[in-house]
């Protein structure tokens, strides 16, 4: 073979590769959009979550339509009053079939299984807990922060006509649905401010609980980690799946 056809040769098969690494991101392009869309519409997002999908080539994952590494990155929840800063979601298994893509009309997606991080800063717990609080109460201005891998709350506890700070550590419960913070004790001058009857009540109204609800996925929370500027829950779901086609229509206005 000459040199001309080598040199053709080789022009060949660069635009061959330029063409299969352009025909490989335009189709995660295509595919992550597309999970984000249905995503953001089954769920009912107020914005369209960022989407990531990993593997070092993608076309044959188009091909079979079987997706194995997905990342679903959604941002500012908000349910209930409680805002969520983000819920970080890994999905193994997300079955797009290939002519759904083609036709632009995919509308169920099914999950094989999925586990997630859900981040709550304390700013947005204590804004939270603020449109809990009742003036003239026992116990008032509840706040939660992070006292290294603890948990503290502080409060302002009303009784005899005084207000007393109260600083302490708390143990964290975590629920499907909820997590709860609960005193360990109370501090030895609280303690000895109050009547012991009161001594129960007053470690009930200081136990918080925290809905976290209308998560996406239909995640529980399963663990918790405390951080400096927030708590990092982990979360899982099972047996998934994004079906746009289960919404039910919102009414139009009438009259």
């Amino acid at each position: 073979m000459g040199s001309r056809a080598i040199r053709i040769t080789l022009v060949v098969v660069v635009v061959l590769l330029v063409l299969g690494f352009v025909a490989d991101r335009l189709a995660v392009h295509v595919v992550s959009d597309q999970i984000a869309t249905q995503t953001q519409r089954s769920q009912n997002l107020p914005t369209k979550p960022s989407v990531s999908i990993g593997g070092a080539l993608f076309l044959p994952q188009v091909v079979k339509g079987d997706y194995r590494d997905v990342n679903v990155d959604v941002r500012g929840l908000t349910e209930n009053g409680l805002r969520v800063d983000r819920v970080r979601s890994h999905l193994d298994g997300v079955h797009v079939p290939l002519s759904s893509i083609i036709g632009g009309d995919v509308t169920r997606i099914p999950v094989d299984s999925l586990d997630a991080d859900v981040e709550l800063t304390y700013t947005d717990i204590n804004a939270y807990l603020a449109t809990q609080n009742q003036p003239g109460a026992l116990v008032t201005n509840i706040q939660i922060g992070a006292a290294g891998s603890a948990v503290k709350i502080t409060s302002t506890i009303n009784w005899g006509g005084q207000s007393y700070p109260f600083d302490g550590t708390a143990d964290i419960g975590v629920k499907p649905a909820a997590f709860t913070y609960t005193p360990r004790e109370l501090s030895q001058g609280i303690a000895g401010l109050l009547p012991p009857q009161l001594h129960d009540e007053v470690v009930k109204l200081l136990t918080v609980t925290v809905p976290v609800e209308g998560l996406p996925f239909n995640l529980k929370l399963t663990a918790a980690t405390v951080l400096p500027d927030r708590m990092r829950f982990s979360a899982a779901g099972t047996n998934v799946i994004i079906d746009t086609t289960a919404i039910t229509p919102t009414p139009a206005p009438t009259g």
